[in-house]
């Protein structure tokens, strides 16, 4: 800054030296005059300089309050971030310096009532605003944990602080102008004092000395004025460029910018030269430019010196706009009517403030109660709840606040979960609990209720928030799908997971009370037969039938389970030894051989028993589940009604299942398995114009395992859905080799009943076929006839079809479904199963049926394979009733892809025959 701040004072030059003469031609005139007036002069001047000399005490005393109020308004500013319940910005120092310059200002300025009281007014200022400043800061530090700021307490100390500037630069403007005024006043009274000196000149001698006192001392308070106010222009110049808080100074009527400190170029991005070519204007956003010029104006107008001009949106250089809190005071400047403006940069502080009320207002928004408490001792006091924990508990707001964190939530801590949530709180740690609570009207609620500690910035925890919320309906709900999902809808009985669910604290009982506890595990044997022939509804009315005959004979303890479809586990209790679990499962298998009514039709069930007995045959649950499945398997293996109790044999037996089942895992991991194809030959070309894909296995060990072997265990375990996954990619991408040369060829892959119910196999086969790239049209889909029954079985394979494969019916005839099946689902081919073949010339009702599904077929444009062909007379017989396609070991037994190529472009001898037969027959 080069221009003065403060306005200099114009002193006038001593009268020429001829004054001296005149007044030596005079003392001897006036002597005795002289040296009353001399003496009276002098005690004026004493006087005179008392008054100066406490005016500049005064001046320097204002100038170092204006200073400590500055500075203890920066050091608050500063701690705003760092400052904790305090501001820090008024120590035990600074307030005794204060003080004590109050003290000094009342004895400098005892003779001028008016400033007496302005200082009196200062020193209750001073003495409010500390407490403000605290207020502030305790307002900002809570803002971030529990409550929003406290703005009303900001802007008093804002107002306190404007005040007290307001006052200072009053009185210091009063004691610059007074000093002014004595200067002059004693320049009056030496040049009167000289005049009449002049007169007197009697008193020439006298007066002499007089002058030339009167002359020293006027100097020297010349000296002294220019000196304070030197000393008042480097002070406010070392303040104004030093102060950390951005200070302005502009042109009130053509709003430039004349001058900015260096924290002013910092905070707006740009140069003091860039500034200066700023309007004051336009460092508001556009929209607020003309509201700052009407607010500036009546400012003015009002004819106030300063003040708070408030929150405030500037710009940067950069464009971004920033917030700041505006003091500002109207003076001269550079011969220029100013405005001079702190504008202290609070951009971080109102984002804050932004983000406490979103905060705020989201707390305010939840539909979870929120509680905030305080730390008091033991206990913790709430000073903070939202709308929703008075809808939640029923307790008015207002009615909570100060009350103790649990006396309002209603829940019974003496429970487990309460003390584990109790003492979370005690040790500052979070924790969450489901708890059984009660509103102010007494009804009940399940709330699932969590705390967390909140931390100061020393880590140190001083308040807790509760957020809980009313889960009675999810719990209701929980307990619903608790009870659903253990229970069988159809028959009432518990499930499998009830099952095990009510086991556990059986066998609990067991060990403690040595008892033996017995699972029958039972399998209906001709639920299938009445499934398919009577329908579901009949099979459903047998399962129910089933079940309430054997919930007949239950003791104590004991229950019932569905366990899988056709399969029921009964769990016996106590009965003392082995054999009377036995003789309790043959009742059981006794009463369900008696007859049931279904839809007037008489139907007897019969059941296949495994029973294994704790703690004989196994030690835990899951074990005696398995050995009782495996005695009922192999009760099941010898024929109908079989009861078996596992015993050893059937341990290795379940033992080497488990094995083959864990090799079988093992290979379709390590790629160990293989696919086989077998030709299919044309009748009518003598080529084969197609395969059928086969699963292979050879075990290191066992050699080749055979798929009648480890498929029904893949089936069991759940491996079949990723076997037949592999072999349909495997085959696909053969396939597409095959097309290449072979554009017409058709290879079947076989799907398990398994399989096609338990995995998604509409999405299965297109995921293969889009990633393998073969035609649809070149893959076959082969299902057994027991796949049409299954729900939703015939939605599914037309669905494939739609996408381009076919469908054959493999081992047709065996099965037992009706023909009604075969008529809803046309099928592309008929695979006539090979027991019939055999048939051929040994059995007349073989041969029959044989005849009678090559004419369905024929009759229903299905194209039907005969599988199993082996001998010559096979072949003919085939041949003369019209089959087009055979497929067994007569032509070509399953061989890898290499060798099967070459079945497509090799034809057999008899094709010839076969094709003259087919051309002579009257419908070919």
């Amino acid at each position: 800054m080069t221009e003065p701040l403060l306005g200099q004072q114009h002193h006038q030059k001593p009268r020429s030296r001829r004054h001296v003469a005149v007044i030596a031609a005079m003392i001897a005139v006036g002597l005795l005059v002289v040296v009353a007036v001399a003496m009276r002069a002098a005690s004026s001047q004493d006087a005179a300089e008392r008054r100066l000399r406490s005016a500049l005490l005064a001046s320097s005393e204002l100038e170092m309050l204006l200073t400590q109020h500055v500075a203890a308004n920066t050091d608050f500013v500063r701690g705003i971030r760092a400052a904790g319940f305090n501001s820090r910005a008024w120590p035990v120092r600074r307030a005794a310096a204060v003080a004590g310059a109050y003290e000094r200002l009342e004895e400098d300025l005892a003779d001028t009532p008016e400033a007496v009281r302005s200082v009196k007014e200062l020193r209750r200022l001073s003495a409010i605003w500390p407490e403000q400043l605290d207020a502030a800061a305790r307002s900002i530090a809570l803002a971030s944990n529990t409550s929003p700021v406290d703005a009303s307490s900001l802007q008093s100390a804002n107002e306190t602080f404007s005040s007290i500037m307001s006052i200072l630069t009053m009185l210091r403007t009063r004691e610059r102008n007074e000093i002014a005024q004595m200067q002059l006043n004693s320049q009056s009274e030496l040049a009167r004092q000289k005049i009449f000196l002049s007169a007197l000149g009697a008193s020439g001698v006298l007066l002499l000395v007089l002058l030339l006192y009167t002359s020293h001392r006027a100097a020297l308070a010349r000296a002294t004025a220019k000196v304070t106010a030197t000393e008042a222009e480097r002070r406010f110049k070392e303040y104004f460029e030093n102060h950390p808080v951005a200070m302005l100074i502009y042109d009130i009527d053509t709003f430039l910018i004349l001058t900015a400190n260096a924290a002013a170029q910092r905070q707006y991005g740009a140069s003091l030269q860039q500034l200066r070519q700023t309007r004051m204007d336009l460092l508001r956003p556009d929209e607020e430019a003309e509201s700052f010029r009407r607010d500036l104006k009546q400012y003015i107008e009002s004819g106030a010196q300063g003040g708070s001009g408030g929150l405030r949106r500037h710009r940067r250089a950069d464009g971004s706009t920033i917030f700041v809190d505006i003091s500002f005071h109207l003076l001269d400047y550079a011969e220029r009517k100013a405005c001079f403006i702190s504008a202290r940069d609070v951009t971080e502080h109102e984002r804050a403030k932004e983000a406490l009320r979103v905060r705020s207002g989201a707390l305010e928004a939840s539909r979870n109660a929120v509680l905030i408490s305080e730390k008091s001792g033991d206990s913790n006091i709430i000073t903070y709840a939202n709308a929703a924990f008075g809808t939640v508990t029923g307790f008015p707001v207002r009615e909570v606040i100060g009350a103790e964190h649990w006396s309002v939530l209603g829940c019974e801590i003496t429970s487990p979960q309460a003390q584990s949530v109790q003492m979370a709180m005690r040790s500052d740690r979070e924790e969450s609990a489901l708890l059984r609570c009660r509103r102010r009207d007494g009804s009940s609620y399940w709330s699932q209720l969590q705390v967390a500690p909140v931390l100061d910035e020393s880590g140190r925890p001083t308040h807790c928030v509760t957020v809980f919320n009313d889960v009675s309906e999810r719990v209701r709900d929980q307990e619903t799908l608790r009870a659903q999902a253990q229970q069988d809808p159809l028959t009432q009985l518990p499930n499998r997971l009830g099952l095990t669910a009510q086991l556990d604290p059986l066998f609990t009982r067991a060990r403690r009370d040595h008892e033996r506890i017995a699972l029958v595990f039972l399998d209906l044997d001709n639920f299938k037969v009445v499934n398919d022939s009577l329908g579901h509804t009949a099979g459903d009315a047998l399962l129910r039938d089933v079940a309430r005959r054997l919930s007949h004979r239950m003791r104590a303890h004991e229950l019932v389970a569905r366990y899988a479809g056709d399969e029921f586990v009964v769990v016996l209790y106590g009965r003392g030894n082995i054999d009377e679990f036995v003789a309790a499962a043959r009742e059981m298998q006794a009463d369900l051989s008696e007859d049931v009514r279904i839809d007037n039709r008489l139907v007897r069930p019969q059941a296949s028993i495994g029973v294994a007995v704790f703690p004989d045959h196994a030690q835990d649950l899951e074990t005696l589940l398995r050995s009782a499945d495996s005695a009922m398997y192999r009760a099941k293996s010898v024929g109908p009604s079989g009861l078996q109790i596992f015993d050893e044999a059937i341990a290795r037996e379940y033992s080497e299942r488990a094995a083959i089942a864990q090799d079988l895992r093992n290979a379709l991991d390590s790629g160990a398995l293989t696919l086989a194809y077998q030709p299919r030959l044309s009748l009518q070309t003598g080529l084969a114009n197609g395969f059928e894909a086969l699963v292979r296995w050879n075990h290191p060990a066992r050699g080749a395992v055979g798929p009648a072997v480890f498929v029904p265990i893949a089936e069991e375990n759940g491996l079949i859905s990723e076997i037949g996954e592999w072999v349909l990619e495997q085959a696909c991408r053969q396939t597409k080799v095959w097309a290449l040369e072979h554009p017409e060829i058709v290879v079947s892959v076989n799907v398990s009943p398994i399989q096609f119910l338990r995995s998604d196999l509409l999405s299965v086969v297109t995921g293969v076929i889009q990633r393998t790239g073969v035609d649809p049209r070149n893959i076959e889909i082969e299902i057994t006839e027991g796949v049409l029954m299954a729900p939703q079985s015939v939605a599914t394979l037309s669905a494939l079809r739609q996408r381009g494969l076919s469908v054959a019916i493999d081992d047709f005839g065996s099965g037992y479904s009706s023909l009604g099946y075969v008529r809803s689902f046309m099928a592309d081919r008929l695979k006539l199963d090979m027991s019939f073949v055999k048939g051929i010339g040994v059995s007349t009702a073989d041969e029959v049926i044989v005849k009678t599904v090559i004419a369905m077929g024929r009759t229903l444009g299905m194209r039907v394979v005969a599988e199993g062909v082996e001998t010559h007379r096979q072949l003919e017989f085939l041949i003369d009733n019209g089959c087009e396609e055979i497929q067994g070991y007569w032509y070509a037994r399953p061989t890898d892809a290499a060798r099967a190529t070459a079945y497509l472009d090799t034809p057999r001898n008899l094709a010839r025959t076969a094709n003259e037969k087919y051309q002579s027959a009257p419908d070919a």
